[in-house]
């Protein structure tokens, strides 16, 4: 019930080896690659760790090839408190906090996508807190001709609801930055879609009173 406790622990010394790897065959039905679960209050389900100080590398790597499978999925069931599906962290001074990459030339892909239901709900929240420098808020960029830069979608049909919410406390930060390479196609650089009759398509607010 305390110390530094591992309910597995797995090391490889190899250039291509796995540390642990787990692999669940069966071809339907519920299944887990690796489950992880604590029930302490401070605990990590899962946690990955890449120590090197160079490189490419991965705390946490997710794959999958079925056409409508999720690399990654974060699930927080608890219907109340400040809690978070997906956190990225990042400490570098031009790291990402979280990164997302749909490298297909074509189709209706997304990099990052964000829903939700509530009625006072955010699809996407981006906050740059930096006092100074070039910050953005929210960063979309798309390659693709029929792509999205930044797509924000709420479900609810009433109340103070946001596709999109972007905010940035910097002189010269960004609250929402969309752009779209494309040079071809029905291409956004920003978009917004609010079906509630009092909502907003697109709600930028910069609170810096210079810059």
């Amino acid at each position: 019930t305390s110390g530094l406790t591992y309910g597995v622990w797995g090391s490889s010394s190899s250039t291509s080896g796995k540390g642990v790897i787990g692999w669940a065959s069966a071809t339907s039905g519920a299944t887990y690659g690796v489950w992880g679960q604590s029930a302490s209050p401070e605990g990590k389900a899962v946690g990955g760790k890449a120590s090197a100080a160079s490189g490419n590398t991965v705390g946490v790597w997710g794959q999958a090839n079925s056409t409508t499978g999720v690399g990654v999925l974060g699930t927080v069931t608890a219907t109340t408190g400040s809690n978070t599906g997906v956190w990225g962290s990042n400490a570098s001074t031009s790291g990402k906090g979280v990164s997302g990459i749909a490298s297909a030339a074509s189709g209706t892909t997304y990099g990052v996508k964000g829903e939700s239901a509530s009625t006072s709900g955010r699809g996407v929240s981006g906050a740059a807190t930096a006092t100074s420098g070039t910050t953005y808020g929210v960063w979309g960029e798309s390659a693709s001709t029929d792509g999205k830069g930044v797509f924000g979608l709420v479900t609810a049909t009433s109340g103070e609801t946001y596709g999109v919410k972007g905010q940035s406390d910097s002189t010269s930060g960004q609250g929402v930055l969309g752009y779209a390479t494309a040079t071809s196609g029905q291409t956004y650089g920003v978009k917004g879609q609010s079906d509630s009759t009092s909502g907003n398509v697109v709600l930028g607010i910069a609170t810096a009173t210079s810059g």
